[in-house]
């Protein structure tokens, strides 16, 4: 068990850098709510978004950040340890209901518990706010976003 959601992060920004490289913000500001990690893949079709909220207990509390970030995201993800993903699986249905992804994670496992069905941002603007950002990043992938999902 992570003793600190700051530790936690470490071991999941580790993770998300060997599946996909370097296309995610960490902590990005200026959006609704502040994302643990937002991960993004420059496609041909269009930018793909996926956003991470990490708690060590408060599954209901990243829950409720994670369905903001469905304002901007194409998912939305919580991520927690595994002993607080296995209590949170017992109320999946707010999951399934909200729309929301759930992951179990520890430095050696990472688990989809979860996995919603892709949905429209629920904000135009804020999405094409996050789509300017991304466009304008230079971050290069060795893997599409659809490897974290």
């Amino acid at each position: 068990m992570y003793t600190s959601e700051d530790l936690m992060s470490v071991d999941f920004e580790k993770y998300i850098k060997s599946t996909i490289g370097n296309t995610y913000f960490k902590e990005w500001q200026g959006l609704f709510g502040i994302p643990d990690y937002v991960c993004f893949s420059k496609l041909d079709t269009g930018i793909k978004v996926v956003s991470f909220e990490l708690k060590l207990k408060n599954w209901r509390g990243a829950m409720i950040q994670a369905f903001r970030y469905r304002s901007f995201s194409d998912y939305s993800y919580v991520v927690l340890p595994e002993e607080t993903a296995d209590k949170a699986f017992n109320h999946i249905n707010l999951f399934e209901k909200y729309g929301i992804g759930l992951i179990s994670f520890r430095k050696d496992k990472y688990y989809i518990m979860y996995s919603p069905i892709q949905s429209h941002p629920l904000s135009l603007q804020l999405r094409e706010k996050a789509e300017t950002k991304i466009r304008r990043s230079r971050k290069k992938s060795h893997e599409t976003v659809n490897a974290l999902i």
